[in-house]
């Protein structure tokens, strides 16, 4: 192998294209859930309601540490069932970082691939929000008031 024939391969700091193909990759997928979370705090749900401050991440705070080990496993099961949705996200992120290495950028072509992967993820929400809600439906309703008490101490947290 010539040293030409070496740098096709490599970048000048020895990372294999794969690796960096999958940097890219890591790194566009974790922006995307950023910009999701934060457009959630910042506009609220797709009704723009905002939910309680802390949202998602208080509900899952007050929980008991049994309860979040519980409903856990529930969401490792929900998802776990969920292959395409994964091979789904894979193929979008694959065809962005396509996109980006285009000597012309289409920016039509990457708004559409964002929507499509953001309606992936919404529909990861929605399941995790439907199995956080059928958790409250099998809680007594004391153990329910004991949960809002702890919901409600951590809204009063975040807000301070």
């Amino acid at each position: 192998m010539s040293v030409d024939d070496k740098t096709e391969h490599t970048s000048r700091t020895g990372a294999p294209r794969w690796m960096r193909l999958l940097l890219v990759a890591s790194l566009a997928l974790n922006l995307l859930v950023v910009g999701v979370v934060a457009g959630f705090a910042i506009k609220g749900g797709p009704d723009g309601h905002r939910g309680p401050p802390g949202g998602m991440g208080a509900m899952h705070r007050a929980l008991s540490d049994a309860e979040r080990a519980d409903l856990k496993r529930r969401m490792i099961r929900e998802f776990r069932d969920r292959k395409e949705d994964r091979a789904a996200v894979r193929q979008e992120m694959a065809g962005l970082v396509e996109l980006l290495r285009a000597d012309a950028f289409d920016p039509a072509a990457a708004a559409d691939r964002m929507a499509r992967v953001r309606a992936l993820f919404n529909g990861r929400v929605t399941a995790a929000q439907d199995l956080l809600i059928g958790y409250w439906i099998e809680m007594t309703p004391s153990e329910r008031a004991a949960y809002a008490d702890r919901l409600e101490q951590e809204m009063e947290r975040r807000r301070r």
